[in-house]
């Protein structure tokens, strides 16, 4: 891994302590941003290392959640840990942690103690619930935020009576997505006061900012959500219909678009139909409206419908596996996925930076291996290794 960086963070270090999937994809990001990203492994490792599946012996989610970063091993509960995390903390822009609230306290590396080596530190703490509240201190996953926050519930197919959880990482993702947002606004802050200052982010929160529309739902025309597949409660038609071959998407937004889809199905008709005059009374005789549609759609191949849906101006799309979303000319045009070449795990498919800077390009760049960087950044502290890498790694 080059010590070459290029974005606009190029310039600024990142101490990354945090583990599995919200506080490892901040730090990514941040690299990918073009920031030096330390990541802090304890000595017996990040547990993403053995989540399933793996690639030559490691987990794809360390390596995809750890891209752009150097990889150095402390023991935080030793002097020779502590003292390195300190001098090194000293040495950043921004800390990023997700310990569980008043772990960090016990080891030392809270904000107070770390604002003391360094008042110009960006501190992100990332927790599952908030620093305050009776579930403060309760640990919190993925799978645990989704039942939580309500996303589980909005989900699934019609009269589902359990939670249809989605893609495991969903909300930790957006917390981390979060979190650079959060970050970027306390060091651009920092340009002006001078002082760095903590930023609290959680997955709870995270989970609620990506649902406004459907809290506002709730909340604005008490909207309670419900599990409803592929379909919109707030538009109709807009949602997956069977063709002939594959599933295709399409979402009708207003009164034109409305009468394109009808001439596209050559139902005229239907846009004369008064039950289906507007977008609510679309949704209020949604079943009426399915009932008419989907034996036209099911009766021609997908390609028809999304070459006649483009020709009359209604948005449509395939639903894609990833396997063939991965090659598709618009994903490889604009490079989307990258692959990258690592020493151990040979050339891993990762996803792509997600914003282009023309005057400082990001780019994506191969993890670490664990440990690589220890000697590398301890001697930049004026410190040695004497801690024995952990049996099975390689140096």
């Amino acid at each position: 891994m080059t010590d070459a960086t290029t974005g606009p963070l190029a310039g600024t270090r990142v101490m990354d302590v945090s583990i599995m999937a919200a506080g490892p994809w901040t730090g990514a990001l941040l690299g990918m941003l073009g920031a030096e990203v330390i990541k802090v492994e304890p000595p017996a490792g990040d547990g993403t290392r053995w989540v399933m599946p793996t690639q030559r012996g490691m987990g794809t989610n360390f390596i995809s959640m750890n891209v752009n970063k150097k990889d150095i091993i402390l023991d935080f509960k030793t002097a020779q840990g502590r003292e390195a995390a300190l001098k090194l903390a000293a040495t950043c822009d921004v800390f990023v942690q997700n310990f569980r609230v008043g772990v960090i306290e016990r080891l030392g590396l809270d904000y107070e103690s770390l604002r003391k080596v360094n008042p110009r530190l960006v501190y992100c703490a990332i927790s599952g619930f908030g620093e305050t509240g009776p579930l403060a201190k309760a640990g919190c996953a993925d799978p645990i935020m989704q039942a939580f926050s309500g996303f589980a519930r909005a989900n699934g197919a019609p009269g589902d009576a359990l939670e249809a959880f989605r893609f495991t990482g969903f909300i930790d993702l957006t917390t981390a997505s979060v979190a650079t947002e959060a970050v970027l606004a306390a060091l651009l802050e920092r340009e002006v006061s001078g002082e760095g200052q903590k930023v609290e982010v959680s997955m709870l929160e995270a989970a609620l900012e990506i649902q406004a529309t459907r809290i506002a739902e709730l909340l604005g025309a008490g909207l309670i959500p419900h599990p409803l597949g592929s379909e919109s409660p707030g538009l109709a038609p807009d949602r997956a219909f069977q063709a002939l071959d594959h599933e295709i998407f399409v979402t009708v937004h207003n009164e034109g678009e409305w009468g394109g889809f009808c001439e596209a199905i050559e139902h005229p008709e239907l846009a004369q139909d008064t039950r289906f005059a507007t977008s609510r009374l679309r949704v209020t005789h949604r079943a009426e409206l399915n009932a008419a549609i989907e034996p036209v759609i099911r009766a021609k191949p997908a390609i028809w419908w999304l070459r006649v849906f483009q020709r009359k101006g209604v948005p449509s799309g395939l639903a894609h596996h990833f396997e063939t979303f991965r090659h598709h000319q618009q994903v490889v045009a604009n490079e989307m996925i990258a692959r990258v070449t690592t020493r151990d795990w040979g050339v891993v498919s990762v996803g792509g930076v997600p914003w282009h800077f023309s005057n400082t390009p990001c780019e994506v760049r191969a993890p670490a291996r664990p440990g690589e960087h220890t000697a590398e950044v301890l001697a930049g502290l004026g410190m040695e290794q004497r801690e024995a890498v952990p049996a099975g790694e390689k140096a």
